[in-house]
């Protein structure tokens, strides 16, 4: 067995969600584990027995600082762990790390099937460019695992595609208990909250801000609160992130995907989920009265597709394992 680095993006946690279940299977496959993150990811990784928090690359106008700050630090970070192979779930600083030390790495994200799937509703010209130019130093990496929420089929030989982990805690039994659940990435969901509880729904939020909305019933994040009422919501309102949309997915929970007009990633998530028939996507600014009414009476009525993605796809962790085993023979 080897000495393997997982190095996970810290924006949101929806890498580090992926990364836990990676990192327990590459564990469990007798791999000595050495866990890098930062940002949101740090608060799911960082009780891993072996961890080091890593400066995080924002997209933006602040990356190239990001970048400077990793590139000249990385080195020593990575000199005790001395890596006979790195993981990286869309963190691109260590694949370059890896490349010159002519380290074998795998790289890990949905982004991947944007550039490299066939997907049955083409992402518009400008996402594709600026995914490939965003994620060019993913191709660094020896072999890419593509992931997301609903089947598809690579356009790369080097590319696995796979779906998310279904967690331990998500494995319990599943209800439609009459509330709606709502999570949003960067807490702005306020108005679409105020108009789902307008609509008569009892409404449970997740995140880091309380809305302040009377009738909300609100929780700071916590995974397996989340999981507990994923498994008995009757839907959700939530970002059109690709992780809470696989859960989603799995669960057969029908989800009003929302996107921030301009975020094309999300808006093609929204647009993907809704043609698949699994959601209702909209943007928060175009968000209106008889687009809650349409997707509660919708969720109420069964009126949404359900999709096996779990027998459709391999987990992520299943295929990280053997693809670290195949770059190690």
């Amino acid at each position: 067995m080897a000495r393997v680095s997982l190095v996970v993006h810290g924006r949101g946690r929806g890498h580090a969600s992926r990364a836990l279940t990676c990192a327990r299977a590459l564990g469990d496959a007798g791999h000595q584990l050495h866990v890098f993150a930062g940002g949101d990811s740090e608060h799911v990784l960082k009780g891993m027995s072996q961890y080091t928090s890593i400066p995080i690359v924002r997209p933006g106008l602040g990356a190239p600082g990001g970048w400077l700050r990793r590139l000249s630090g990385d080195a020593a970070r990575f000199a005790a762990a001395a890596p006979q192979c790195v993981v990286s779930d869309g963190d691109q600083p260590s694949l370059v790390l890896a490349r010159r030390r002519k380290v074998p790495s795998v790289a890990v994200d949905h982004g991947l099937a944007l550039t490299h799937g066939r997907l049955p509703v083409r992402p518009p010209a400008l996402l594709r460019l600026y995914e490939r130019l965003n994620n060019a130093p993913l191709v660094l990496a020896d072999r890419l695992v593509a992931v997301h929420f609903l089947p598809f089929t690579a356009s790369d030989p080097r590319v696995a595609v796979a779906r998310p982990d279904l967690r331990d805690d998500l494995r319990g039994p599943v209800s439609r208990d009459g509330f709606v659940l709502a999570y949003f990435r960067d807490d702005n969901g306020r108005d679409a909250l105020a108009l789902a509880l307008a609509a008569g729904a009892e409404v449970i939020c997740f995140g880091e801000r309380d809305p302040g909305l009377p009738g909300l019933r609100f929780h700071r994040s916590d995974r397996a609160g989340f999981a507990d009422h994923l498994r008995r919501c009757d839907g959700v309102i939530t970002s059109a992130g690709s992780n809470v949309l696989a859960e989603c997915v799995m669960l057969r929970k029908p989800a009003l995907a929302l996107y921030r007009r301009g975020d094309a990633e999300q808006a093609l998530n929204a647009q993907l989920a809704e043609h698949a028939g699994v959601a209702l996507g909209r943007s928060f600014e175009d968000l209106g009265a008889g687009d809650l009414a349409e997707f509660l009476t919708r969720a109420r009525g069964g009126d949404f597709a359900a999709h096996d993605l779990v027998a459709a796809m391999p987990p992520v962790s299943e295929v990280v394992v053997s693809t670290v085993a195949a770059l190690l023979v």
